[in-house]
């Protein structure tokens, strides 16, 4: 994933747009038979065009160039710079503008979500973001719920006081560092197992009867925090200071 260079680490206001079941309506308007493809059901309709496109090199360029062709168009008739561009996916991207034409005589690109709050790591290799209500972690390699949860947090921070996000950016680091929760540094590994952390051992696998009983003193609680929270602290404390 790659984030623009130019943009702020925390922003408002996001905008998210795609073209919907993009690759069944680029075979829809050139007359491709789809009678056999499962329209309602996403993933055995995308398993079955996947099929399609790994057979066929010819249709697979023609549906990549549509859609790669449709998508700058719609930049273009926007007036959307580059600039203005966090994210610049297959079949859609993300920008800092909402658009004020959508639909055309091909096919429609869908406003998908507006990101009330959208914080990049201070690497841009990754972002974590909410509309208000549900969150979206994207580029965060090993997540898991208790970890998704600390995310949250973050971006439900009071962002309108300078005070208020310190003191909860503090608070923050102070749960990580000092939680007796053991789930909360027990990443989800195969066949009901987990990776923890260990001060003396390093990476260490447990089981789910292990977890209960295990000492959160022994646990190496700064990788987490820095391998998890740090980079996402520092674009907030570069952009609030």
């Amino acid at each position: 994933m790659k984030i623009n260079e130019n943009c702020r680490l925390f922003l408002n206001n996001v905008y998210s747009y795609d073209i919907s079941s993009c690759h069944y309506n680029i075979l829809k308007s050139l007359n491709y038979d789809i009678s056999n493809i499962e329209k309602e059901d996403k993933l055995k309709r995308n398993i079955q065009i996947g099929m399609l496109m790994r057979d066929n090199p010819k249709l697979t360029s023609v549906i990549r160039s549509t859609t790669d062709s449709l998508i700058d168009e719609y930049i273009l008739r926007n007036k959307i710079f580059k600039d203005d561009i966090l994210i610049r996916q297959y079949d859609g991207f993300m920008t800092t503008k909402p658009l004020k034409i959508t639909t055309d005589q091909y096919l429609p690109i869908s406003l998908q979500n507006i990101f009330s709050v959208f914080i990049i790591s201070i690497d841009r290799t990754k972002f974590i973001a909410t509309d208000g209500n549900k969150i979206s972690i994207k580029g965060v390699p090993y997540r898991y719920e208790e970890m998704d949860k600390i995310y949250k947090k973050i971006l439900f921070i009071n962002f309108a006081n300078k005070q208020s996000v310190f003191v909860s950016l503090q608070n923050i680091k102070d749960e990580i560092l000092n939680s007796y929760n053991p789930r909360l540094y027990c990443i989800p590994n195969k066949g009901n197992k987990f990776n923890v952390f260990l001060k003396q051992y390093g990476q260490f696998e447990i089981s789910d009867t292990i977890v209960n009983i295990l000492d959160t003193n022994d646990i190496d609680k700064r990788r987490y925090f820095d391998f998890y929270i740090q980079t996402f602290f520092d674009s907030i404390t570069v952009e609030f200071l």
